[in-house]
């Protein structure tokens, strides 16, 4: 079922901007009284904004809902891109984080290409994007019509566990979730276990090809590494 904090964040919301025009109303009730022509046109502008945030609220509740019932959200990625982007998170000692996007074809989000960007620094520890690299990146997106569709970054140690998402993790997932983003989480470990990730569990993947063996519930391990 879809999460619901989304809900609640939609219904929070649109309460607030319900308030806000019912202020605004009021002001301009004054303002017709008082003959004040100018204040009654800035008032009338708010009004007419407010009013198409509270559309546009409906829009973004009525898609997520649609979304909800066809079911799980659906993702396919090769095994081969799974190997490439371990290769390239795992170049080096500190940690690598990129975005991906791809192709929706017949409802199924397929990942299969690396959108990188700009980092404030790195280390084997974390690492910190470039806000501005990033806002380039998804203005760029969505000029040629291209989704967010997941975000992959590797974890220092090794074996399954050390796939686990941090709170850092999870707090950036579920911006994303809150917002409406269809991205998915991939987190990898330096000997090549991979775990995908959505907080709303609402999602299914399935993997192209040889090189990937399942190790548990969206937990994969890739094989034959050089």
């Amino acid at each position: 079922m879809m999460e619901k904090t989304v809900l609640n964040h939609l219904e929070t919301e649109r309460q607030r901007l319900l308030k806000k025009r019912q202020l605004l109303v009021d002001d301009f009730a004054k303002a017709a009284g008082g003959n004040r022509p100018k204040r009654l046109s800035q008032l009338f502008i708010k009004i007419q904004q407010t009013n198409n945030f509270l559309e546009s609220l409906g829009q973004i509740e009525a898609d997520a809902q649609a979304a909800n019932a066809a079911g799980p959200r659906r993702y396919a990625v090769s095994s081969l891109f799974l190997h490439e982007s371990f290769r390239k998170l795992t170049a080096d000692q500190d940690e690598q984080f990129f975005f991906i996007t791809g192709a929706e074809v017949n409802g199924v989000l397929v990942l299969d290409q690396w959108a990188e960007f700009a980092h404030q620094r790195r280390s084997r520890l974390g690492v910190v994007a470039d806000m501005p690299s990033t806002h380039r990146l998804l203005i760029k997106l969505e000029q040629f019509g291209h989704k967010f569709l997941a975000h992959f970054h590797s974890h220092p140690g090794n074996g399954a566990d050390s796939t686990r998402p941090s709170g850092t993790d999870e707090g950036f997932q579920k911006r994303l979730e809150s917002a409406g983003h269809l991205a998915v989480m991939a987190v990898f470990s330096r000997d090549g276990f991979v775990r995908l990730v959505r907080l709303d569990r609402n999602f299914a993947v399935e993997i192209y090809g040889e090189g990937v063996e399942r190790h548990a519930e969206n937990v994969y391990r890739l094989t034959n590494l050089d």
